[in-house]
């Protein structure tokens, strides 16, 4: 043939052929060309492994290279990915120019599930694609929300919200840590619940001391971020109030006691007090939080000579604690006052220095706890406000001293008499004269 082409068949491929043409005519065979260097070739094959790792928007693809290179290298990779499991496809890229055997494929949906392929390029074009993968690109998770503590003895349980974005994978379950200096040092509680449940009661703590809590959400792709924090104290209901006294009183009784040894982790704010006029059998509240820290109270409109049990309770934050041990009570009127009249007979010694031959007259009254003059008469002691009058009576003759005037002067008989602060007035506290005196 006349032709200047020919295709030369049965060759290696990747293996460097040199060839040369000479022409014929009748004459024959002419001389030879100059010699051309050429290595048959084929696309590459399917390369193998396919791989994908899941990240956030992104999926990172690694492959083997093909078997054969087809008789050339392979230059590049093109890489495809699917949305709809394989009906349709879109290029990623062309060409990655590169022999390196992965490829990040970015910009992607987390949650979003994906198809990839790839197929190795070389000179003489691109070859066989691989067997596909599948991978859904996502994230950690968003941080859970509304984190809220309810204190216990010695516990706290903490209950949040779900993350709104778990990060295109479903969250497994929650990391909880806790912190018993404010938040500057955190130690783990549990690394993963292993449950989707949004609440989870720490447990173990000191009652009364203060603890800070966060929450973070786990899944297959790792640990989101961590909630806002939340503090709580744990704590317990008080002890039981020790040392319950009661004075009785009229339709009253005053109790008092002990604060507990024990406030549970919070402060006692008040106190519950209970009685009983059953002997315990049923308890009635009198109080049900006296709203003060005093261990005093008083249990009033009470019926005086009933038997009563009381008790009380201390309260605080966490509730009523145990009740004390009773203690009874038996409300009482009080007692009514007498008055005692002396005896009518109030006795005067012998010895009264008086005018000789003195009648004392029978209406002379001696007042109540009065002492006779300093001359040696006395008189018993009569009770307050009482008074007695002294029944007629002949005082003796009695001898009046030297200095007694003379009978012509002589006194008159002495007249009706009363003994005031120890000193004898005639009747309406007029002082007697003093010759009456001697």
């Amino acid at each position: 043939s006349s032709s200047t082409s020919a295709v030369v068949e049965g060759l290696s491929n990747g293996t460097s052929t040199v060839f040369r043409v000479s022409a014929i005519n009748v004459a024959g065979t002419g001389s030879t060309s100059e010699v051309e260097t050429a290595t048959p070739r084929t696309t590459p094959g399917q390369p193998g492994s396919l791989s994908a790792t899941e990240g956030t928007a992104q999926v990172d693809l690694s492959w083997s290279d093909p078997s054969s290179d087809g008789g050339s290298a392979v230059t590049g990779y093109k890489v495809e990915q699917s949305t709809d499991s394989g009906l349709t496809w879109a290029t990623v890229a062309a060409d990655t120019g590169s022999t390196s055997t992965s490829h990040t494929v970015t910009s992607l949906v987390n949650g979003t599930s994906y198809s990839f392929r790839v197929a190795a390029v070389n000179a003489a074009g691109t070859g066989a694609t691989s067997s596909t993968v599948t991978a859904t690109p996502r994230s950690t998770s968003d941080a859970p929300t509304g984190l809220s503590g309810t204190p216990g003895d010695q516990q706290v349980a903490l209950a949040w919200s779900a993350p709104s974005d778990s990060g295109g994978s479903a969250v497994t379950g929650y990391r909880v840590e806790q912190s018993a200096d404010g938040g500057s040092d955190w130690s783990t509680v549990v690394a993963d619940t292993g449950s989707t449940s949004t609440n989870y009661t720490v447990t173990g703590l000191a009652n009364g001391s203060m603890y800070a809590f966060r929450v973070a959400a786990v899944n297959v792709a790792g640990t989101g971020g961590t909630s806002s924090t939340a503090s709580e104290t744990p704590r317990t209901t008080p002890g039981r109030p020790i040392g319950v006294v009661s004075e009785d009183g009229d339709a009253q009784s005053a109790l008092t006691w002990t604060a507990p040894t024990s406030a549970g982790g919070a402060a006692v704010t008040g106190y519950l007090v209970e009685q009983s006029s059953d002997g315990g059998t049923t308890w009635s509240t009198v109080v049900a939080d006296t709203g003060s820290t005093s261990t005093a109270y008083t249990v009033t409109s009470l019926a005086n000579g009933t038997g009563y049990l009381f008790r009380v309770s201390a309260v605080n934050a966490a509730g009523t604690g145990s009740a004390s041990s009773a203690v009874s009570a038996n409300p009482v009127a009080p007692t009514t006052s007498t008055t005692t009249t002396a005896p009518a007979t109030t006795t005067t010694p012998a010895t009264t220095t008086v005018p000789a031959t003195t009648t004392v007259p029978a209406t002379t009254t001696v007042p109540a706890t009065t002492s006779v003059p300093s001359v040696g008469t006395t008189t018993t002691a009569v009770p307050p406000t009482t008074s007695t009058t002294v029944p007629p009576t002949t005082v003796p003759t009695i001898t009046m001293p030297s200095t007694t005037p003379p009978p012509s002067d002589e006194p008159p008989p002495l007249p009706p008499m009363t003994i005031i602060d120890g000193r004898l007035y005639q009747d309406g506290g007029i002082p007697l004269p003093p010759y009456y005196l001697g």
